[in-house]
């Protein structure tokens, strides 16, 4: 009676074992799982967040481009010779933001800031 009670006992043990062994893989593949779909989230908003800075920078450049070229044709046009500069630039500047002051420079060599600033 002993023996088939200590065989029962034996029985109860490796259930036990084997009940909590697949409990900790069936935990383990869940906690796997669930870290997976929070990195697979953190990136999906990385990216997003990357690609919103990526079109606003891309826009803040195209701005500036547009400026410079602006000015550039004025400059051209008046042989380097901007008489309105201060209003050419003011109007320039309140159009576009992607400057906060212009110089003219022709020849390389600055002759007028806007907002001269002392």
């Amino acid at each position: 009676m002993f023996r088939q009670l200590r065989k029962a006992n034996q029985n109860d043990y490796l259930l036990i074992t084997a009940t909590l062994i697949l409990l900790v893989v069936f935990n383990l593949s869940l906690l796997s799982y669930v870290q997976g779909q929070q990195k697979a989230a953190e990136r999906d908003q990385a990216q997003a967040l990357a690609t919103g800075f990526s079109r606003t920078l891309k826009g803040e450049i195209k701005n500036a481009l547009t400026l410079s070229t602006t000015l550039k044709e004025l400059v051209l046009a008046s042989d380097g010779k901007v008489d309105n500069f201060s209003t050419v630039a003011k109007y320039l500047l309140a159009e576009n933001t992607a400057a906060s002051n212009q110089q003219l420079a022709p020849k390389g060599k600055v002759t007028e800031i806007y907002p001269l600033m002392i």
